[in-house]
C-alpha cells in the first residue's frame, strides 16, 4: 500500500471533515456501525480509521483521562506506547487552541475472522489521536491501525509486538523513531497524519455545548 491517496470525506452528516485513503471502503456499507463513529476500511488488509465523538472523560488532568481512554481501546489486551507528544498548531491547523494528542503503540495480533492466533512476532500497530474539547464535554478519538503480517512484522525494526523487544533486540533504554520504519508503519504513519491535519469541525452543533 504505497502511494496512497486521500479523499475528504464529510462525517457525521457534514459537521466534520477530513481526510481518508481514496481507495478505503465505508465500513457503514459494509455493516452496521455505532452512531457515534465514523469508520473506514482497507478491505484487502483490514486496516482501519475511526473517528469517535464519546462523551468527556473527567480525570485530574488529560494524562489521566488518556490512559482511561486507552484501557478502553484495548481492553484486557496488553500495549505499548512507543511515543506520545501534544499536537502542534502545525499538525493540526483545525484545532488550533484545542487540545489533542498522539499516540503510536503496538499490540499483540489477533485474526479474528479465523480466530485464529498470529505468529508470536506479529502485530497490530496503532495511531491513536485523542482531541478534548471541554465546553462541548466531548472526546474526540481518531484511531488508525495496520495490522502487521509475519512478513511485516519481520521487516519492522523500529518498533515491536509487546514484550517482543529482546527477541527483536530492542534495548530498554531505545527511544522510537520512525525514521527508518518500514513501508506498512509509513503508511499509517502517513494516514494518521493526513487525517489529523485536515481534521476540521465545521459545525460545533454537533455537541452538547455546557453554555447552553
Amino acid at each position: 500500500m504505497q502511494n496512497i491517496s486521500f479523499t475528504e470525506k464529510e462525517l457525521f452528516g457534514g459537521a466534520i471533515t477530513a481526510n481518508v485513503p481514496s481507495t478505503w471502503t465505508d465500513l457503514s456499507n459494509i455493516r452496521q456501525v455505532p452512531d457515534n463513529q465514523e469508520c473506514f476500511i482497507d478491505i484487502t488488509g483490514l486496516a482501519t480509521l475511526i473517528f469517535e465523538l464519546n462523551e468527556r472523560v473527567e480525570k485530574e488532568n488529560d494524562e489521566e483521562a488518556i490512559i482511561f481512554h486507552l484501557s478502553d481501546i484495548f481492553e484486557d489486551s496488553p500495549y505499548k506506547i512507543w511515543k506520545s507528544w501534544k499536537l502542534e498548531t502545525a499538525e493540526a491547523p483545525q484545532l488550533d487552541g484545542i487540545p489533542a494528542y498522539a499516540m503510536v503503540l503496538t499490540t499483540p495480533y489477533v485474526e479474528n475472522r479465523r480466530d485464529k492466533v498470529g505468529h508470536e512476532s506479529q502485530f497490530v500497530a496503532l495511531a491513536v489521536v485523542i482531541v478534548r474539547l471541554e465546553k462541548q464535554k466531548t472526546d474526540i478519538v481518531i484511531t488508525a491501525n495496520m495490522p502487521h503480517s509475519f512478513e511485516e512484522a519481520t521487516a519492522e525494526t523500529t518498533l515491536c509486538r509487546p514484550g517482543y523487544e529482546g527477541q527483536k533486540g530492542i534495548p530498554e533504554d531505545y527511544v522510537w523513531s520512525p525514521e527508518n520504519a518500514a513501508q506498512p508503519l509509513k503508511n499509517l504513519l502517513d494516514i494518521i497524519e493526513q487525517g489529523v491535519k485536515t481534521f476540521n469541525i465545521r459545525d460545533f452543533g454537533l455537541f452538547v455545548n455546557e453554555e447552553d
